[in-house]
């Protein structure tokens, strides 16, 4: 493994470690397993999705004015959704901070980080990777076993599918908005009719 990467990694633990509440730690390196297991399988670089997931949320904890003040650094828009509620804005503020704080380049890292929460069309699959995992990690609560399994022996394009439809289910039957991004994820996805 690159030097460089595994300094990044160990900074970043160490950052998540500190700054996040137990429990939201614990999320986090499931998030990072998971996500380096399925880069093995669909042959991205375990470690980057390692980095991915162990950084997907180290924003969490922030104010909405900090969360706020980061995201203006990445130049996007705020959805109405976001604007409703800033603590959404977490991965996006998590991309900015690992680019200007812990010197990750790597689009696809930041991309993963910065969609994890609503997907996007057109992600790299270390994108869809970190979004199925931050889903399904095995200590998410509320998700059928047998659901999971099925997940997990799709072909990445039908597991991103299936994690998507199922947030999209979720938030509809409970009369929440659903994001454009997702949206747009999921047509993009349906589209290409994609297979791995």
């Amino acid at each position: 493994m690159n030097e460089d990467l595994v300094s990044m990694i160990v900074a970043v633990d160490r950052y998540a470690q500190k700054n996040l509440s137990q429990s939201r730690y614990e999320h986090s390196v499931r998030v990072a397993e998971m996500a380096r297991e399925l880069c093995e399988r669909f042959s991205v670089d375990p470690n980057l999705g390692f980095l991915a997931g162990i950084g997907h949320d180290i924003c969490k904890a922030e104010s909405d004015v900090t969360l706020l003040s980061l995201t203006i650094a990445d130049g996007i828009p705020l959805s109405d959704i976001e604007r409703a509620k800033p603590a959404l804005l977490h991965g996006r503020a998590a991309a900015v901070l690992l680019s200007r704080d812990f010197g990750v380049t790597d689009e696809c890292v930041l991309n993963a980080v910065r969609c994890h929460t609503f997907g996007d069309a057109g992600l790299c699959d270390l994108g869809k990777i970190v979004f199925v995992a931050d889903k399904i990690e095995p200590g998410r609560t509320g998700i059928d076993p047998a659901f999971r399994e099925g997940i997990l022996q799709a072909d990445l394009a039908t597991m991103t599918r299936m994690v998507l439809e199922d947030n999209i289910r979720y938030l509809e039957a409970r009369g929440k908005l659903v994001s454009p991004a997702s949206l747009m994820m999921l047509k993009d996805l349906n589209a290409k009719g994609e297979r791995r």
